[in-house]
């Protein structure tokens, strides 16, 4: 079906059946042409779309600084570590939260495991990389491993009591409502 022919029709009688009190889903607009409106949806793209124009072209015309056979394959790498390794991984973490946690938990633990990954994605090139000259104690002075650990007991201990809090106040609101 085209734009044009959704164009004619007040309702998606398709979609409205469905979800019955969702105003959006009987808009006959959405989802063929709900990219093009409203207007301000292009403010967000466009700066998008001008920055990676300008890295294209910074990167195709670097000449020999950048090695381009490296810097593809980090890009093809990357990209494949998201779509084989993390996406799966995160979908999986949802899952298994949707199962096994109440709702008012599940938030607080997204948010937990989100920072936990960001956090080990900052300070594993400290925790992995060369330890340095032991004759220098300045460089890598620190136990990175362990106050990576401490932090994200931290915030995993956040997350634990934002998540009782949250069930014992849904469970209260169900008691007295």
């Amino acid at each position: 079906m085209s734009v044009a022919d959704e164009a004619d029709r007040s309702t998606d009688d398709r979609a409205a059946g469905r979800v019955p009190d969702d105003a959006y889903a009987s808009d006959p607009r959405r989802p063929a042409t709900s990219a093009l409106t409203p207007w301000w949806r292009w403010l967000f793209l466009l700066p998008g779309l001008a920055a990676g124009l300008y890295g294209a072209y910074g990167l195709l015309t670097a000449g020999g600084r950048v090695p381009l056979v490296a810097w593809g394959t980090w890009f093809l790498g990357s990209a494949l570590l998201h779509d084989l390794v993390l996406a799966p991984v995160w979908v999986g973490l949802g899952w298994l939260a949707a199962r096994f946690l109440p709702r008012p938990a599940r938030g607080p633990v997204v948010v937990a495991a989100a920072v936990s990954g960001v956090l080990s994605l900052v300070a594993l090139p400290f925790i992995l990389g060369d330890p340095g000259d032991p004759g220098d104690p300045s460089f890598l002075p620190r136990d990175y491993g362990r106050n990576l650990l401490l932090i994200v007991a931290a915030v995993w201990l956040v997350a634990g009591l934002w998540s009782v809090v949250a069930v014992h106040r849904a469970r209260s609101a169900l008691r007295e409502g």
